[in-house]
């Protein structure tokens, strides 16, 4: 029961906060433990392709979706999907594990499409899943011995190593940009 100066219900917020600063404090052994003012992190989106996994700049993909309904064009490489309407913008979709020549994955549940605005134009590109964000201090960048993949050699652009593994950038820019990902005629 509450006075009228309101005093069981400044308790009750009383404790409340008491209980965010107990919590903040439990969890303070999970948090960085050098001073990461001044240092320089990339960050970038994570995706599976042949169960490998690979970084897209985060300010190279202008979001991230569902494969939407496409239609058809008729005498592109098979690799070329279609198209879908994004808002009221042409997507062209393309497959990537196929345009690599490769299998396309089966699983279409996980299956996304990485959006890239390429100047008011946007390309969707198919990918096998997208794994969440990852972010890498950029000292940590490696740029030799990158992968034996011929298929995407080409595109992969540097890579940054942890405890886990390699993740290899695979460079949207340069994939965008290169003349295989505009011949597509049959």
């Amino acid at each position: 029961m509450a006075n009228n100066n309101g005093s069981t219900s400044t308790n009750n917020v009383v404790e409340f906060l008491s209980a965010i600063v107990e919590r903040s404090r439990s969890h303070k052994a999970s948090l960085p433990e050098h001073d990461v003012r001044g240092t320089s992190f990339w960050s970038g989106v994570s995706f599976s392709l042949s169960g490998v996994d690979y970084l897209a700049a985060l300010d190279e993909i202008a979001e991230i979706i569902p494969i939407p309904e496409t239609t058809k064009v008729p005498g592109v490489k098979p690799w070329l999907k279609g198209v879908a309407n994004l808002r009221g913008v042409l997507l062209t979709l393309i497959d990537l594990q196929e345009f690599l020549g490769r299998s396309t994955s089966r699983n279409v549940l996980r299956q996304r499409v990485l959006v890239l605005d390429q100047r008011g134009s946007y390309l969707g590109l198919i990918v096998d899943e997208v794994t969440g964000m990852q972010h890498f201090d950029k000292t940590d960048l490696v740029e030799k011995g990158l992968t034996a993949d011929a298929a995407v050699a080409s595109y992969v652009v540097g890579a940054f190593e942890r405890e886990q593994g390699l993740w290899r950038i695979f460079g949207m820019k340069e994939l965008a940009e290169s003349a295989a990902i505009h011949q597509i005629a049959v």
